[in-house]
């Protein structure tokens, strides 16, 4: 099932080419009044959409990492690790792209990032975010809760030296040098991913493109949590949209399957209402809450933590989880961070302060090396919802000349535009 992570949510740190003066923001016109809510659900505004291949060669992969036979029984769709390959026809460099928080490698996001980046003339391996379900069931590990940027990008840097020497035998890949980008948590993740790199020395990465990227997890989950909780009755207004997106994909969850929810398959709901500015920012919330309750099962089930069934309970396929998923839909961001993620870093490091770990969870924890490596560029939005107050203007201190902040987009609302993706042409020269 897929699961979307309640505590590190959907941030990427934006890149920008090497001859961009330092606070540049690119500007862009649109016909209609403008929130960055409205960028996030519905698009960029008015700004054409790009012109992107309409197919690419995807093949489709997985690869077992554990024992199939100690995977949860209720996880029986989700056995193997998913992932994505699209390659040239020749020898090309190639780029792993890592989706945002509680998306998989096929969301709506990926896809446009793929068609850009094989458009450019590189094979493209693309990987799940570690708080999407099938990473978390698949993972083989008892001890590694998604959230911590540091292990994250850890075990995401050993399931990319494991798919690609899959894609190598099976496929035929040949590199002629490695890249990564991600977007929005994934884009943080690959951040840590390049530092990782730089003593492990496996993929030597020629390019690093964060996008839309957190600054501060801690910050920007708890400004996604608090959309649900608004004024003049909003608790109401947020339970009866929880119930409303809940109900659409009610059959997945009664079938026991991948719920598939993701920002884009929920915002789709709500295309056709028009929705007004707090509408939208309980969208988002409720969007971000149903995609952590997804997340919160898989881990509840997998780590047997006993919150949403009962602890040592082996929940089988043919068992109804409607009610366990309803009452997942209650626990903030907050709350888990508090109650799981906190206790659990404690107990392996006693000496750590709940204000420390916060500290951890975000860029500034390697700012050091992200203002000195030159490969690392980033690409954001001015008007990133998930940025608190200053944040922007921290990512422009830190990447400087690397940084392109664009005017309008909201959250990756502009990744499939036309200056978004002139943008991704000019950071990624597949003839290089």
């Amino acid at each position: 099932m897929r699961l979307i992570i309640v505590f590190i949510v959907l941030f990427l740190i934006a890149c920008s080419s090497s001859n961009q003066p330092l606070l540049e923001v690119k500007a862009n016109v649109c016909d209609i009044d403008y929130t960055p809510y409205q960028a996030t659900v519905t698009g960029y505004c008015q700004e054409a959409a790009a012109i992107l291949p309409k197919r690419i060669p995807t093949v489709e992969k997985e690869i077992e990492l554990r024992l199939i036979a100690s995977i949860p029984e209720v996880f029986w769709y989700s056995n193997k690790m998913k992932y994505s390959l699209i390659k040239q026809a020749e020898k090309a460099p190639l780029v792993f792209v890592i989706a945002g928080t509680g998306a998989s490698y096929n969301s709506s996001k990926m896809i446009s990032l793929q068609k850009t980046l094989f458009q450019q003339g590189y094979h493209v391996i693309s990987l799940s975010s570690p708080t999407y379900s099938n990473f978390i069931i698949n993972l083989d590990s008892t001890t590694d809760f998604p959230g911590v940027l540091s292990k994250d990008a850890q075990n995401l840097y050993g399931v990319m030296q494991k798919v690609y020497q899959q894609v190598v035998v099976e496929n035929n890949i040949e590199a002629t040098s490695f890249s990564l980008t991600g977007y929005s948590l994934g884009g943080a993740h690959a951040a840590y991913i390049s530092k990782l790199d730089e003593s492990e020395k496996i993929f030597n990465f020629k390019k690093v493109v964060l996008i839309n990227p957190p600054v501060s997890l801690y910050n920007s989950v708890t400004i996604l949590d608090s959309y649900l909780d608004l004024k003049d009755g909003g608790r109401d207004a947020a339970s009866a949209m929880l119930d409303d997106i809940f109900s659409a994909f009610a059959q997945s969850y009664a079938e026991q399957q991948s719920s598939a929810f993701s920002d884009g398959s929920i915002y789709a709901l709500f295309k056709d209402a028009e929705l007004s500015e707090e509408e939208l920012e309980l969208l988002i919330g409720a969007s971000f809450r149903m995609s952590s309750s997804d997340m919160l099962f898989a881990l509840d089930v997998s780590y047997n933590l006993g919150g949403l069934i009962y602890k040592n309970h082996k929940i089988t396929k043919f068992e109804s989880i409607t009610n366990a998923m309803h009452r997942s839909n209650i626990v903030t961001f907050g709350q888990y961070f508090e109650k799981v993620v906190v206790p659990w870093q404690q107990e392996n490091h006693p000496n750590l302060t709940r204000e420390e770990l916060i500290a951890k969870l975000g860029l500034k924890n390697i700012e050091s090396y992200l203002r000195h490596s030159e490969k690392i560029s980033l690409v954001t939005n001015a008007d990133d919802i998930i940025l608190a107050e200053g944040e922007v203007e921290y990512l422009q201190d830190v990447f400087g000349s690397r940084a392109q902040i664009f005017t309008r987009g909201g959250h990756c609302g502009n990744m499939d535009r036309v200056s978004f993706v002139e943008y991704m042409n000019s950071q990624f020269q597949g003839s290089e």
